[in-house]
């Protein structure tokens, strides 16, 4: 994988362990997911720093739980048709999943998610080690500005999206503990990333 696509890596979490919830039902992850999902197309579409979310304190269990509700989320279809609510049902299915998988509610969930983002957004996938979203963002324009295979309008598109992205800062750098359980979980995290990327 490219570095100009492992930079999206964090971008999209969100959007891949919740694709399900986010696109058939839950209003509370709606904004979240949307500011979060990548373009449809080649990775190189879509360059944005992840969104700033609810840090909170991970533990291994919500990484494991993340991972083991990826796919039994990306499952869920929005309902059956001849139900009258489909969203309701497809919302309440994805709160079950949640629960069962160690946490107390969707928007716990998500302010996982969303913890994770903010770390991966800084890792250097390369090194594996945090750097923070600014030099990953200038690596990137670097590398698409040197690529003479990208049809030119997609090229100058991707370099304007990754210019307003650095020119909105670097977001604030999520605590050690929180960097050092991702980065330790980084190899799982980013063959999860993967796997979803691939079925989009």
């Amino acid at each position: 994988m490219t570095i100009h696509s492992r930079t999206l890596l964090a971008a999209s979490l969100s959007a891949t362990l919740a694709a399900a919830v986010i696109l058939s039902a839950a209003p509370a992850l709606a904004q979240a997911g949307t500011a979060a999902k990548p373009a449809a197309g080649p990775p190189a579409a879509k360059a944005e720093a992840p969104e700033a979310g609810k840090e909170i304190a991970l533990t291994q269990g919500q990484i494991d739980g993340l991972l083991v509700a990826q796919p039994e989320l990306a499952k869920l279809s929005g309902g059956a048709p001849d139900k009258p609510d489909p969203k309701a049902e497809a919302q309440a299915q994805a709160e079950a999943i949640v629960k069962r998988n160690g946490f107390a509610s969707l928007e716990e969930f998500q302010d996982a998610s969303d913890t994770v983002d903010a770390v991966l957004g800084g890792i250097d996938p390369e090194t594996k080690s945090y750097v923070g979203a600014t030099p990953l963002l200038k690596k990137q324009l670097a590398a698409v500005q040197a690529d003479k295979a990208m049809p030119a309008q997609e090229k100058a598109e991707t370099v304007k999206e990754i210019k307003e992205a650095l020119a909105a800062g670097e977001p604030a750098k999520p605590s050690e503990a929180n960097i050092a359980l991702v980065t330790k979980n980084y190899a799982r995290l980013s063959a999860a990333m993967g796997e979803g990327q691939d079925k989009e």
